[in-house]
């Protein structure tokens, strides 16, 4: 893990609402009220682990990061 933070992006139209980011990073999504897309807790965060499997996992290639790379 870095300890520069990265910009994290999450087009929510994209979002199919699967949950995968949740369940791998919970400090940083959750889903909407209605259960059917992810939301951001944090606009920037440490790229770590979880949260680059999070963005290599998502179907809809809808998380990505600015100012760095995964």
């Amino acid at each position: 893990m870095t300890d520069s933070l990265l910009n994290i992006v999450l087009d929510a139209h994209l979002c199919n609402g699967c949950g995968g980011c949740v369940e791998l990073c919970p400090e940083l999504f959750r889903m909407d009220e209605a259960g059917a897309k992810a939301e951001l807790l944090a606009l920037r965060a440490p790229l770590s682990p979880a949260l680059a499997e999070a963005i290599k996992m998502c179907a809809r290639q809808c998380i990505s990061t600015e100012g760095g790379k995964p």
